[in-house]
C-alpha cells in the first residue's frame, strides 16, 4: 500500500477518534481550554514533522508564502485555527457524542461546497458519487429521524 495512503487513513482514524475523547474531557475541561489543547497539539506534531523533515534533508514541497497571502493567511488562520475548534468544542459540550459524530461527517462535504461554489475546484461526477454516499450514510446512520429526512416512512 502506498504511504499516501497510510497516512491518510491513519489522519482520518485519529481525527475520529478525537471527537469522542474531546467529548469526554469537556465534562472537565472549559471549551476555550479544550480548543487551545486540541491545537496546541496539533502545532507541536506539526512542529516536529517540520523538524523531522529538514533533519532528514527533505525538502519542502510547498511554495514559499508572499506578501498578498498574508490576508488569506490571517482569515484561514482566524476561521480554522480559532473560531472552527472553538465552536467545534461548545456543540460537543451541548449536544450526544453520536450525534456530534454524525455531523461531523458532513464536514467533508461542506469543504467541498465551499471550495466548489466560492474557489471554483474542479468537482467531478466521482465526488459528486462520494458527497451523495456520504450524505446518505449520515442520514441512514442518523436512524428513523434520518431515513424521514430522505422521504422513507415506516
Amino acid at each position: 500500500m502506498q504511504t499516501g495512503i497510510l497516512l491518510a487513513l491513519l489522519s482520518a482514524a485519529l481525527f475520529g477518534a478525537s471527537t469522542p475523547l474531546a467529548k469526554m474531557l469537556l465534562g472537565n475541561v472549559d471549551p476555550w481550554m479544550m480548543a487551545g489543547l486540541l491545537y496546541l497539539g496539533a502545532g507541536v506534531g506539526l512542529a516536529v514533522f517540520h523538524l523531522s523533515r529538514r533533519a532528514l534533508l527533505i525538502a519542502d514541497a510547498e511554495a514559499p508564502l508572499r506578501r498578498s497571502d498574508l490576508p488569506w493567511l490571517a482569515t484561514i488562520t482566524i476561521a480554522g485555527g480559532v473560531l472552527g475548534p472553538l465552536f467545534l468544542m461548545f456543540g460537543l459540550a451541548r449536544t450526544d457524542a453520536a450525534g456530534a459524530s454524525l455531523l461531523l461527517n458532513l464536514e467533508g462535504l461542506a469543504t467541498m461546497g465551499i471550495a466548489w461554489l466560492f474557489f471554483r475546484e474542479n468537482v467531478d461526477r466521482r465526488l459528486l458519487l462520494g458527497a451523495f454516499a456520504i450524505l446518505a450514510g449520515a442520514a441512514l446512520c442518523h436512524g428513523r429521524a434520518g431515513l424521514h429526512s430522505i422521504g422513507v416512512r415506516f
